[in-house]
């Protein structure tokens, strides 16, 4: 038995191209993994199978896991099979790639288990063909994120910086999210470069300066609870962004102590929100 940590991210930027013929969206992002985990431990066994212990999550070839170690024997000619058993803390629907690190997180443990040498840069290849954030899943750390997500730059991480999670009580449908984008005419300027200066020079003001999100400009106008949860956050004269396309966010305090505190205020005031303290953390070692 081994055990992986599914690592959820942000995105610290993401500017949206037009669509193309295949019906995705270019994208130019910074992502960052973040310590609000998932666990999940990998047995061998005869075939595939997922138990979830904690949590909820798809069950079966509903969830990526279980088609990702499918892709895994698939592509390595392993005959075996492996029971996955997850442990639940990234929120879904929210933009921090639960779904796709818990399938990251399975490839690399596969890799382990099974003994087949792979880096990590074959396994985010491998992971590409069935979701764009699978690839930086695998890797983790900062990078930068083009094509539909999968063309990756590794970037300096700034691990520790201290982080509030919040995701209200709504969910946002990606393809929903992307409609509404489609239908803006202007979008904000692309500040991925910016931010990637800020990385390396770990330049807090700039990089502060450098959020950006276009899903807010199109988001907000038509889901009251995103609006009203970004004007809260705001209202607390910390940087904030939403992350993804929703409908968690991430806000930036001024050390840890400031966050638990800012964290407790938020849990009491509005009960019902998803609210947890974490941090930045740095690239996986392969």
């Amino acid at each position: 038995m081994i055990t992986e940590t599914a690592q959820a991210k942000i995105n610290l930027t993401l500017s949206v191209g037009e669509k193309r013929r295949d019906g995705y969206h270019t994208i130019d992002s910074v992502m960052h993994s973040i310590s609000l985990s998932d666990s999940i431990t990998l047995e061998r066994g005869e075939d595939i199978s997922l138990s979830i212990v904690e949590g909820t999550a798809p069950a079966g070839k509903d969830n990526l896991m279980v088609r990702v170690a499918e892709l895994f024997f698939r592509e390595k000619g392993i005959s075996g099979g492996v029971h996955l058993t997850l442990s639940k803390h990234i929120p879904a629907e929210a933009g921090m790639g639960g779904g796709s690190s818990d399938a990251a997180a399975v490839l690399r443990g596969l890799a382990r288990l099974y003994g087949t040498g792979d880096s990590l840069e074959t396994l985010a290849a491998m992971g590409a063909s069935l979701g764009a954030d699978i690839p930086f899943c695998v890797l983790g750390g900062a990078c930068r994120c083009e094509g539909i997500g999968e063309v990756l730059t590794p970037l300096t991480p700034w691990p520790g910086l201290p982080l509030v999670i919040v995701r209200p009580e709504t969910s946002v449908s990606t393809g929903e999210a992307y409609r509404l984008l489609d239908g803006r005419n202007l979008r904000p300027r692309d500040r991925t470069e910016d931010c990637m200066k800020a990385l390396e020079d770990r330049d807090r003001q700039e990089l502060y300066a450098s959020l950006s999100n276009d899903f807010e400009d199109a988001l907000f106008p038509k889901n009251a609870m995103l609006a009203e949860t970004s004007s809260i956050l705001h209202s607390l004269d910390r940087p904030a962004l939403m992350t993804g396309s929703g409908s968690a966010f991430f806000l930036f305090p001024k050390d840890g102590e400031e966050g638990k505190k800012l964290a407790g205020e938020l849990k009491k005031s509005h009960p019902s929100w998803f609210v947890e303290t974490g941090e930045t953390v740095g690239k996986r070692k392969s």
